[in-house]
């Protein structure tokens, strides 16, 4: 498929990313119940840090091979959505997953890695590996951004080798500093109700499905057909407005 999309085709295509995304999270859920079957994975591996030296569509790849299914039909191109977004046939790919054995643990701590990978997303509209990117280039706040959202991420190899660096050269207000982000009050997460919001409006974009839409289309699509948004206040679609232009400011 090519070209723009209609307005009733990302109706479809939010409806098969939420119905996705609910599936995910249910696997998630029956994850979190398990967590302390991690343990012996965590003490053999050392911790799930050094997973964030992959990019996060690298990480994403793995975790879906793992699972058996396929990372495309998850995050596809434009000319692929009608391989299964538009049709609703995403949810069927988390049925019946099979991890091949010897490979449940490093599965499990692909999955809290990928989860920080998303709590990154929410609290700087950053991944950590785009953080630690940043702290390769020389940002120290980067490195104490990611460890608020992770304090694991000090397994990475970046975060190693700045701490190394630090120790090195007996930087004490690095090490203060970096002692305040893993104690210090962690930064305030976005409103969970709009997740959804966040989550579709980055990703539609992302998949170039805004083009031809207009705002006042869009908020009508997240208003009126999806339900995602409030509509008795004064001028929902000019707090929605709002919410959209937040989804991408660092």
């Amino acid at each position: 498929m090519s070209g723009r999309y209609t307005k009733e085709q990302v109706i479809q295509l939010c409806r098969n990313l939420l119905s996705a995304s609910d599936e995910y999270q249910s696997k998630v859920d029956q994850f979190g119940r398990v967590k302390v079957g991690l343990l012996p994975w965590v003490q053999q591996a050392g911790s799930w840090g050094w997973v964030y030296n992959r990019p996060w569509q690298q990480l994403l790849t793995e975790m879906c091979d793992l699972m058996g299914l396929e990372a495309q039909s998850l995050l596809p191109a434009s000319s692929e959505l009608d391989h299964g977004l538009l049709d609703g046939r995403v949810t069927d790919r988390f049925d019946e997953i099979e991890v091949p054995e010897g490979h449940e643990g490093f599965l499990m701590l692909m999955i809290m890695a990928w989860q920080g990978q998303l709590r990154a997303f929410d609290l700087y509209n950053r991944s950590i590996d785009q953080l630690l990117a940043e702290v390769r280039a020389g940002d120290d706040e980067a490195l104490f951004k990611a460890v608020r959202v992770d304090p694991a991420v000090l397994g990475a190899f970046t975060a190693q080798s700045r701490l190394a660096q630090a120790a090195l050269v007996g930087d004490q207000a690095f090490f203060d500093s970096l002692a305040k982000a893993l104690t210090g009050a962690k930064p305030r997460r976005p409103k969970a109700d709009y997740d959804p919001i966040r989550d579709l409006y980055g990703t539609l974009e992302d998949l170039g499905a805004l083009e031809g839409l207009t705002q006042d289309e869009l908020c009508e699509i997240f208003i009126d057909h999806l339900g995602l948004y409030p509509h008795d206040s004064d001028d929902p679609y000019a707090g929605l407005k709002k919410l959209f232009r937040q989804v991408r400011s660092p």
